[in-house]
């Protein structure tokens, strides 16, 4: 399961194809979405590898499993393309260090973690009001897609 995997581990799965629960494609890993206060990843960001095509949305790693060189979600299509989604709202810009920094709102993360029916990995910290996820860029690997 890649909750249990290491973020370098994490980091060479970019671009790799990723199947819903029916083995149909939902898209290509694009992020990792990090806890602040921890550093233990906690979401996927998948992209449809198209610019303007389709959303980008967050998958939280429990359950993904990647079984030789496919990474599998649990969940179906539908499901996953009705996901939130992150763009440019979620640019922390101004509000954090990393000019390119990319976050997950409180508000999205509450609306992701029930979307999904999952529990967060890690709790949120006493107090903490802003963002605490933050996508960490991976090198993006040309992969051939499974036809």
């Amino acid at each position: 399961m890649l909750e249990n995997y290491s973020m370098q581990e994490l980091q060479e799965l970019g671009g790799r194809e990723v199947l819903d629960a029916n083995g149909k494609s939902v898209g290509f890993v694009d992020l990792v979405f990090v806890d602040d206060p921890t550093g233990r990843p906690e979401w996927l960001g998948i992209w449809s590898g198209l610019p303007g095509k389709g959303p980008r949305v967050i998958v939280p790693l429990r359950g993904i499993e990647h079984v030789e060189g496919e990474i599998r979600v649990p969940w179906a299509r539908d499901v996953i393309m009705s996901a939130p989604s992150y763009d440019d709202e979620d640019d922390r810009g101004l509000l954090r260090d990393d000019p390119d920094g990319i976050a997950i709102s409180p508000e999205k993360e509450r609306v992701a973690y029930q979307h999904y029916g999952v529990e967060p990995l890690t709790e949120r910290p006493e107090g903490m009001s802003g963002p605490r996820f933050r996508a960490v860029l991976i090198e993006i690997r040309t992969i051939q897609r499974r036809r």
